[in-house]
């Protein structure tokens, strides 16, 4: 993948090729400090109705499970439940 600037990943949609489902918009990035790439893209999962009194989620998918970058969506290859995680707060 060529090089890509963090400020225009914030805010694109992400879709998992595996099954089309939509995962939300990226809202972070992790970087490696030690080689300064990109290691997790992070994505907020989508709150159903009963989640208002549940802990927050988000995806964090690896960089390496990214398919295509386009204009205003990230094509991703991932299973979904495993790189759900409960956010750090």
């Amino acid at each position: 993948m060529s090089v890509v600037n963090t400020s225009r990943l914030i805010d694109k949609e992400v879709i998992n090729v595996r099954d089309g489902s939509r995962l939300g918009t990226v809202c972070d990035v992790s970087v490696d400090c030690c080689d300064g790439k990109i290691k997790h893209i992070i994505v907020p999962a989508i709150k159903g109705i009963f989640s208002f009194f549940g802990k927050k989620k988000e995806y964090c998918i690896d960089w390496c499970n990214v398919v295509k970058i386009g204009s205003d969506i990230v094509l991703v290859d991932t299973d979904n439940e495993k790189c759900l995680r409960i956010c750090e707060e």
